[in-house]
């Protein structure tokens, strides 16, 4: 009897392996976000601005947005500005609040190796290879094989592999560019940044000059000279 290969198990076969994809990466763009959420009025110290699901600005990035949930993290855009007359460390000089304790937000290398996405598990696509054909068989066995060994697996797996290479590659250098940690804010200068918190909800953020830190706001007045004093009466 001459049977055909399964070509429908093929198809299906197919259909999952491209379902399964490794996603892209789509920038965040922090400096190009035009809706963030202010938290002081223009002219305080520290001007403080931030934007929640920062993954989903510019694009779905749904293996990302999947891990951030899985590993506890929100990943805001912000964006800074110091009105004061000194330099302003960003780690040492100022302390970020997420409702109404104080946070300590991740470094962005390290935030990024957390959510990136696995590269190894499409080495099992190098089992998705197809026979293609017919064969006959005779009393169960097969007495004709017309069929050919097409070895798509290691070009899915290969594919794949470089694209979620390439996208966690892409990530974790975004997210090197626009880390805060340390970062020094020269006076009148307004930064953007990318700050990953180990957090499963939202809260209000405030970003709070430290006493320590606290300076004369680069836009304050000079004082007026005092008045001359006539000698002569």
């Amino acid at each position: 009897m001459r049977k055909p290969s399964t070509r429908l198990a093929a198809v299906l076969a197919a259909t999952v392996a491209l379902s399964s994809c490794a996603g892209s990466y789509h920038a965040i763009r922090p400096e190009r976000i035009s809706n963030y959420q202010p938290t002081a009025q223009n002219g305080a110290p520290v001007e403080f601005e931030y934007h929640y699901s920062a993954l989903r600005v510019n694009g779905p990035n749904k293996k990302y947005s999947k891990k951030e949930r899985k590993q506890g993290y929100q990943v805001v855009a912000v964006k800074v500005k110091n009105n004061t007359s000194s330099d302003l460390n960003f780690s040492r000089d100022l302390e970020l609040t997420f409702g109404d304790r104080a946070i300590i937000p991740v470094p962005g290398v390290q935030a990024a190796n957390d959510m990136k996405q696995g590269v190894a598990i499409y080495l099992l696509y190098l089992l998705l290879n197809f026979n293609v054909g017919s064969y006959v068989t005779v009393n169960g066995q097969i007495v004709e094989d017309n069929r050919k060994f097409i070895p798509t697996g290691p070009f899915i797996a290969g594919g794949n592999m470089l694209g979620a290479g390439l996208a966690n590659q892409n990530m974790r250098t975004e997210f090197a560019r626009y880390d805060l940690t340390n970062k020094v804010i020269r006076p009148g200068e307004t930064v953007y940044g990318i700050v990953p918190i180990r957090e499963m909800n939202v809260a209000p953020l405030k970003l709070m000059l430290r006493t320590s830190a606290a300076g004369v706001p680069a836009s304050a007045p000079a004082a007026a000279p005092a008045p001359a004093t006539n000698g002569a009466q």
